[in-house]
């Protein structure tokens, strides 16, 4: 593990997030905790640049030309970036990103001070935490490992959860709706996301609305518009095509609630401290993917198939959106807004959570709906917390969330120490996960 610098040699640190809009935002942990070692370097999408200055002022931000890049010509592209960063003499270097291009990057550093992926000769290296991490994979649905958290643990020592984002909180500005996700399977349809914004407007006392969603979307509004009762048209603005990053900052903030899938704007929201509603389905994964902090409710597909691949074909025709075309679905909905959740009943196959924070990070309360899977995602919850040094689940502010292990106790269940989770190799000495 790099070591900390302090004094005149105070550290620098390189953060690379190669990815998308929401994936920059759910760094924050990651970005904030570094920050309080020394001073914090981002490497972004150019594209994204200008939305990580707005919500990382703290930050050196590195605008990096990724777009339609190739391996072998990633460092010719970004020669200017690279020169600057060889006069950083960066303490540690994060890469986020399991890519071939972030890995070139990384070539003009020393393996040793390389956090997370590296490249090596035969491919990429993994530190056993993504590895580890990498092993959840391949049973998603036993997952409770928000990404935030993921990336946070990539350093030793760690920011408190409870820090990251403000608890969610009504700002007074009205409903903001994300229109589309960026894969449309995600995404509620035109027709029920009409349903869902009427409701919502209902039960909140008909605020003023908020369209919010790129050039791509215009159509998405207009279709939406065209559904919706004529009393609320006064009330909505369509805000698609129309805001830059700053705008959009301005567009979400202080808004009393978020409608989206799961997207970056969502992301966002959270950061911000606005209370975000997610319909999430099909590949979105409310426990790794769901909006980070206190105070955030998500209605969650499932189902045998869920959650599934997202770069493959569904062979069940998107099956799991049907319960959110149910009559309960928008009285659930009402419920949450006006009354709480204790009431909610939810058709089969969906779920609704509440966002909470542990030590451990982000984790999701059941609210409402079944779930099957609950005392062996809470078995890996307690298996990665001992992996990440954290001593103990209890929940901050709130009652222990801390639940005991079955059949025996301990870590004795066969089915988590198989080569599904941990393999022996992560355990070899010294027991170095982050370096």
């Amino acid at each position: 593990m790099p070591t900390v610098k302090t004094g005149r040699d105070m550290a620098a640190f390189l953060v690379i997030q190669a990815a998308r809009f929401g994936d920059v935002v759910q760094t924050g942990r990651l970005l904030r905790g570094l920050a309080r070692q020394g001073q914090v370097h981002l490497a972004v999408d150019a594209g994204l640049a200008r939305l990580a200055r707005l919500i990382y002022p703290f930050a050196t931000v590195h605008s990096l030309a990724l777009h339609n890049c190739h391996e072998h010509d990633v460092l010719q592209k970004n020669i200017r970036v690279l020169a600057d960063w060889r006069s950083c003499n960066f303490t540690a270097i994060y890469n986020c990103n399991f890519s071939g291009i972030t890995a070139a990057l990384c070539r003009m550093f020393e393996p040793e001070i390389v956090v997370g992926y590296r490249p090596v000769a035969n491919g990429i290296w993994r530190s056993p935490w993504a590895r580890m991490a990498m092993q959840l994979t391949r049973q998603r649905v036993l997952s409770s490992l928000n990404l935030v958290d993921f990336w946070a643990h990539f350093a030793s020592d760690t920011l408190a959860p409870s820090a990251v984002n403000p608890v969610a909180v009504p700002g007074g500005e009205g409903i903001g709706v994300v229109l589309a996700g960026r894969e449309s399977r995600r995404s509620l349809p035109v027709p029920v996301l009409a349903e869902v914004v009427r409701t919502a407007f209902a039960a909140m006392g008909g605020p003023r609305v908020r369209l919010l969603g790129s050039n791509a979307e215009k159509d998405v509004a207009r279709r939406l518009q065209r559904l919706l009762p004529a009393r609320m048209l006064d009330r909505v603005e369509d805000l698609s095509g129309k805001t830059d990053w700053p705008g959009l900052v301005d567009a979400v903030k202080g808004l009393d609630a978020l409608i989206t899938p799961d997207t970056g704007t969502m992301h966002l929201a959270a950061h911000l401290g606005v209370p975000v509603l997610a319909f999430f389905l099909s590949s979105a994964f409310a426990h790794e993917t769901g909006p980070y902090g206190q105070g955030h409710l998500v209605w969650q597909a499932e189902r045998h198939c869920v959650p599934c691949l997202e770069s493959a074909p569904c062979p069940y025709n998107t099956a799991c959106l049907e319960p959110f075309r149910s009559q309960d679905l928008l009285r659930s909905l009402t419920l949450a807004l006006t009354e709480g959740t204790k009431r909610v009943k939810l058709p089969d196959g969906l779920q609704l959570w509440r966002s909470h924070i542990d030590s451990l990070g982000t984790v999701l309360r059941l609210e409402a709906g079944t779930d099957m899977h609950a005392a062996k995602r809470t078995q890996v919850r307690e298996f990665l917390a001992t992996y990440c040094s954290v001593s103990s689940l209890e929940q901050m502010g709130d009652v222990s969330s801390k639940m005991k292990f079955t059949d025996g106790g301990g870590f004795g269940n066969a089915w988590l120490f198989d080569e599904w989770l941990c393999r022996d190799v992560d355990w070899m000495l010294p027991p170095d996960r982050y370096c």
